[in-house]
């Protein structure tokens, strides 16, 4: 197999990340919300938060010891260490805030999860970002991938249209809505991400 370059979103698809919410949510604001209910990318109307209190949840979330505590998602170190010992290059390509640069970065370390290059990019134009640190959409439009891994609706319509790279979608309540494309591949596991990659190539993916 040829070697090939595979970008990897971190939350919710190596991170289990929005897992966590639900109990945050329900501590400070006393609101109760099933993992089930989260149907939409937008926090605020998922947990139906002010703006204000939107934004004190977020800087809750990305706080270094709550970023450090997640737990990988099912099936995910084990497939990465697989591409990367097949000599696969893996990507880490995330919209998390600037601010968690280096969290981050431990946390990979402490998972053990397996990574050749480590970028940030402001998916979602987010305030506060360190543009010394975080490249544009447009910017990531110059690199070339052979198969992507998101959550995101958005960024996988982004990367199969604009950037023309096959993506597996991780299943999630927020990307529930279809998606008909011939580059994205709706996947309900890592063992069923884990096919993708040998079919990079085919005609449709």
């Amino acid at each position: 197999m040829l070697k090939k370059h595979i970008y990897i979103d971190i939350d919710d698809v190596v991170s289990k990340t929005t897992d966590t919410y639900a109990g945050i949510v329900e501590r400070e604001f006393g609101k109760q919300v099933l993992f089930e209910q989260i149907v939409t990318f937008d926090l605020r109307v998922s947990f139906g938060l002010t703006e204000n209190e939107f934004h004190y949840f977020f800087d809750l979330i990305h706080q270094p010891d709550h970023l450090l505590g997640f737990e990988p998602v099912e099936g995910s170190v084990a497939v990465l260490l697989k591409w990367a010992h097949a000599g696969h290059c893996i990507e880490i390509v995330t919209g998390r805030p600037t601010s968690a640069l280096e969290v981050s970065l431990e946390w990979l370390e402490k998972q053990g999860v397996p990574f050749d290059s480590f970028t940030m990019v402001d998916k979602y134009n987010r305030p506060g970002n360190d543009p010394a640190i975080a490249i544009s959409k447009e910017e990531l439009c110059r690199r070339t991938y052979d198969l992507a891994v998101e959550d995101s609706w958005e960024m996988a319509l982004f990367i199969a249209n604009t950037m023309g790279v096959p993506v597996a979608l991780y299943d999630r309540p927020w990307n529930a809505q279809p998606i008909n494309h011939e580059r994205v591949v709706r996947c309900a596991s890592w063992q069923e991400i884990g096919e993708q990659l040998p079919r990079v190539g085919q005609t449709p993916v």
